[in-house]
């Protein structure tokens, strides 16, 4: 289960970054200048994603450090953002991945489920 909170955070994560690359102050600015709720509300949406999945993450990697030591967290925490990070970028962005980009990030994998296994960490 602890390997779930786990992959849960860096879910929020990978989303937190999302929001980072789509706030802009001037957007907002505009928006509010423009006295249109819709688009106001539009522009906020990242900024309500950059605070809820910041949170979250934090509190998503304060649970699964109660089980795991922070060394193991940690570790497996960046090496599933990566690996989310450059699906969605992959997906939704629709950047090219080259082959040896796929290459690292299964070794990336294979890393985070020999940490899990080796250190003999359950929940």
């Amino acid at each position: 289960m602890t390997l779930f909170w786990l992959g849960l955070a860096s879910v929020c994560q990978t989303a937190w970054i999302w929001s980072t690359t789509k706030l802009s102050g001037q957007t907002l600015r505009d928006a509010i200048k423009s006295g249109t709720l819709s688009e106001g509300l539009k522009t906020l949406f990242p900024l309500f994603v950059y605070l809820a999945a910041g949170i979250c993450n934090v509190w998503l990697l304060t649970v699964v450090m109660r089980a795991w030591p922070a060394s193991l967290t940690y570790g497996v925490w960046t090496g599933l953002v990566m690996v989310l990070a450059a699906i969605r970028e992959w997906t939704v962005d629709k950047k090219p991945l080259k082959p040896k980009q796929i290459l690292f990030l299964f070794l990336i994998f294979i890393g985070i489920a020999g940490l899990h296994f080796i250190n003999d960490v359950e929940n």
